[in-house]
């Protein structure tokens, strides 16, 4: 019993946040990322300049009794020009030039639940991020504060006895801090980012027992992408994501989404599996209705796990709100997924409607 128990502690440690395959991942996989930065970079929060409301759900290896399931809702938002309450800037400010200004300020809240058989994560990410202009750019700082519970469901464990010393007198729930820090640079066709997350490496403690190996280890991860538009209807946008654990794997997610006038799209991803499993590959499509944002993606797992799952789901759902140019001075001139010259192209079609 004590091995399944240490199995235990080793596979919450691993799963930090909401988890994946454990030799490589603290972090949900979300495969649609690209929709919504914030989720693997806090300095993501507000980049495109306006607010946003999403929720990504994920089920994970359906097939296995208890497989990973995860919901995730996110909600951010770029300050107006005289902030939350008026007073504020007027001019936003450019990289090299001083002042404050409540425009340039992103503020995001994440709220997350994953269920993992008998674990269960559940907590929240709170947000500040600043954004400078410089050029044809904007160069945008992020940190982010959690706090989320670790906890162990006893209905779910089956011991060789009744009672269970160590199950059954001890607390089995643990509240965790954590730190995460991003930078990121936006243009209107390409953007990279870098963020480092669990910074604090907490300590995961069960029963009082408290050790080195069950912490979580610090994670940076690197996102990237561009936008080619061969034609006046179709743009094609390839991405990637790299992540690295300290004391783990390497991990690399690489996709490529085509858009038919940023209304459908369409596309494929392959994520390496890091600890020596292959990975998986995912067909992502989806639709936009005005400001809505619809999404699904089906991830194939390329490994022996493959005879025992039918594969893992990924829904998403997002709301753009306050894109009109009167309420943000400079809302979707960083919207990366969108095409400023698409969206006319669209509205003279009659393909979508005006602001």
């Amino acid at each position: 019993m004590k091995k399944a128990i240490r199995y235990i502690i080793i596979i919450v440690t691993f799963s930090g946040c909401s988890a994946g395959i454990i030799h490589s991942q603290q972090s949900q996989p979300f495969t649609q990322y690209l929709f919504n930065r914030y989720l693997l970079n806090p300095a993501a929060c507000g980049a495109n300049g306006h607010s946003m409301v999403g929720i990504t759900i994920k089920d994970q290896w359906t097939g296995f009794g208890d497989a990973p399931f995860n919901q995730t809702l996110t909600g951010q938002m770029r300050l107006p020009r005289g902030g939350l309450f008026g007073g504020g800037g007027s001019a936003p400010v450019r990289m090299g030039g001083g002042g404050y200004n409540p425009e340039n300020v992103g503020l995001g809240i994440a709220l997350f639940n994953d269920i993992r058989g008998p674990l269960r994560t559940t907590g929240t990410h709170l947000t500040y991020a600043y954004h400078l202009e410089g050029g044809e750019g904007q160069l945008s700082f992020g940190i982010t504060g959690s706090i989320f519970q670790l906890s162990v469901n006893r209905n779910k464990i089956r011991t060789e006895k009744e009672f269970d010393e160590f199950l059954d007198n001890n607390k089995l729930n643990n509240m965790v801090p954590d730190f995460s820090f991003g930078l990121h640079y936006t243009q209107r066709d390409f953007y990279v980012g870098l963020s480092a997350s669990h910074l604090f490496q907490s300590y995961l403690t069960f029963g009082g027992r408290a050790s080195e190996e069950h912490r979580i280890e610090r994670q940076y991860t690197f996102i990237g992408g561009y936008i080619f538009e061969p034609s006046r209807e179709f743009s094609i946008v390839p991405t990637a994501q790299l992540k690295y654990v300290e004391r783990g794997a390497v991990q690399l997610d690489v996709n490529v989404i085509g858009y038919h006038f940023d209304i459908f799209w369409g596309g494929l991803s392959y994520r390496t599996g890091g600890g020596g499993t292959l990975g998986g590959a995912a067909v992502i499509f989806g639709v936009r209705y005005n400001n809505y944002y619809f999404g699904y993606a089906f991830d194939y797992t390329i490994s022996p796990i493959q005879r025992y799952t039918f594969g893992s789901h990924e829904l998403m759902v997002n709301v753009s709100l306050n894109r009109a140019a009167r309420f943000f001075q400079y809302a979707r001139r960083y919207e990366f997924q969108d095409s400023e010259q698409q969206w006319r192209r669209a509205r003279s079609r009659g393909l979508v409607g005006s602001d």
